[in-house]
């Protein structure tokens, strides 16, 4: 589709006819918020060509997020009422919100957006994203994770399993819809919170697509061509990888299993492609995350593990590489118990890490740590030499019980090795434990 910078009828509705993106007697769902840009793509479809004859019908959700939201719900009902135009309303009912105010507004949306469509029996909906929007949304998902698989953002067209989604505005940039509704005098509303820096897309908005378009009078035509070439690109990709996977990748109840030698021996970047991509169904990563899972694979280390989320975790155990879900309890992002092995590393999502590393002689390594909370019996040895019981240390050190419970520490059976922040094993403390000429280990945490 042809990027414009001027928005008239005309154009619109040839633009839209020679993608196909309509057909002849269709219902058309617009989402409609009466803010500039939807009540626009309101106004051009009810001036579509009479030869369509198209069905419209408005879908409208009152998220009762700002004090006119009230007065905004009045105004559209009165403007489909007068033009005889089908609507369906919803009002999001909610109490306080804190966090997550956006995500859970959107959802909402598209839920209200899901039963509309059902109640009409219509597969399209049409919603007003824009040029500038298609960018925003290419910025943040680029800060969110930098992913070849979060891009490009919005498409002209989306699939979704029971309707179509239409961007038929994502050519215009925001200029081109100001301008045609003060043309046409559209009446609209303007957003108050859209001014609130505050807000990261609005920090995008005021600070950085003012530049882009400053850069290059094509750089709308020129955001285009990358959504559509990256909708291909991933379309090829997920081919390639298909073939990889073939090659290295078994499933088997509910795990994954890759070949570590032949998973390393490509080059870093398609390694991240494909460990994305096995697990984009089963457990999507983080950037940290998979960073952490690629550095441990690449490592010298003969085993280790990275801790997911929702109990899922990534195993490396000399030549094999397990994705898995396992069940454990959680602290901090960490899924207890579990064990650490010479050579090892457990992550936290929050880059803290536990690694076992030999150190030299003197020092026998216990056949395993184990990562986990404290259990009956646990004990600490003084410096005195003088075992006590963790119960007892714990309450001497005044560690609230809250936190007592909570604590994940380092042990063999029932010696604890290091709690962060309250207790190291010393090293002369553990001579006993084996021979001189054996070797030394160090557990450490950073």
């Amino acid at each position: 589709m042809q990027a414009l910078n001027v928005l008239t009828r005309t154009d619109f509705w040839r633009q839209v006819q020679q993608q196909g993106l309509i057909t002849p007697g269709q219902m058309i769902v617009i989402g409609v918020s009466t803010g500039v840009d939807s009540m626009t793509l309101l106004d051009l479809v009810q001036h579509a060509p009479t030869a369509l004859h198209l069905h419209i019908g408005v879908v409208y959700v009152d998220h009762q997020l700002r004090a006119q939201s009230a007065t905004e719900t009045a105004f559209i009902q009165d403007y489909c009422a007068a033009r005889k135009l089908p609507l369906h309303k919803a009002v999001w009912q909610h109490g306080p919100l804190t966090h997550g105010v956006e995500a859970a507004a959107r959802d909402f949306r598209y839920q209200t957006f899901q039963t509309a469509l059902t109640d009409w029996r219509a597969n399209t909906l049409w919603l007003a994203h824009h040029n500038d929007d298609a960018l925003e949304t290419l910025l943040m998902k680029l800060a969110r994770s930098g992913s070849v698989f979060e891009q490009p953002g919005l498409r002209l067209v989306s699939r979704r399993p029971s309707y179509t989604i239409i961007r038929p505005l994502l050519p215009y940039p925001k200029s081109a819809i100001r301008a045609y509704a003060a043309r046409h005098q559209v009446p609209h509303y303007e957003d108050a919170t859209n001014q609130d820096e505050t807000i990261q897309r609005n920090r995008i908005r005021a600070a950085v697509v003012p530049v882009f378009h400053d850069l290059n009078e094509r750089s709308a035509a020129h955001l285009l061509r990358y959504t559509e070439e990256m909708t291909a690109a991933q379309g090829l990709l997920a081919e390639r990888l298909t073939q990889l996977a073939a090659t290295m990748v078994t499933r088997s109840a509910g795990s994954v299993h890759l070949d570590r030698p032949a998973f390393n021996a490509l080059p870093r970047g398609q390694r991240s492609l494909l460990l994305q991509f096995v697990l984009a169904d089963t457990q999507p990563l983080t950037g940290r995350q998979l960073a952490q899972c690629l550095d441990l694979a690449a490592s010298s280390q003969a085993a280790g593990s990275v801790n997911l989320a929702a109990g899922w975790q990534f195993t490396m155990t000399y030549q094999r590489i397990t994705i898995t879900r396992e069940n454990q309890s959680q602290v901090g992002g960490i899924f207890l118990p579990v064990s650490l092995s010479l050579l090892g590393t457990v992550f936290y999502p929050d880059g803290h890490a536990w690694h076992l590393a030999p150190a030299g002689p003197g020092l026998a390594v216990p056949a395993e740590v184990v990562l986990r909370h404290r259990q009956p019996g646990d004990v600490v040895q003084l410096a005195n030499g003088q075992h006590q019981l963790l119960r007892r240390f714990l309450i001497n050190q005044k560690v609230p019980q809250s936190t007592r419970d909570t604590l994940v520490l380092a042990a063999v059976g029932e010696q604890v090795w290091y709690i962060p922040g309250l207790y190291i094993r010393q090293a002369h403390q553990l001579s006993g434990m084996g021979q001189p000429d054996t070797m030394k280990s160090m557990l450490t945490y950073y």
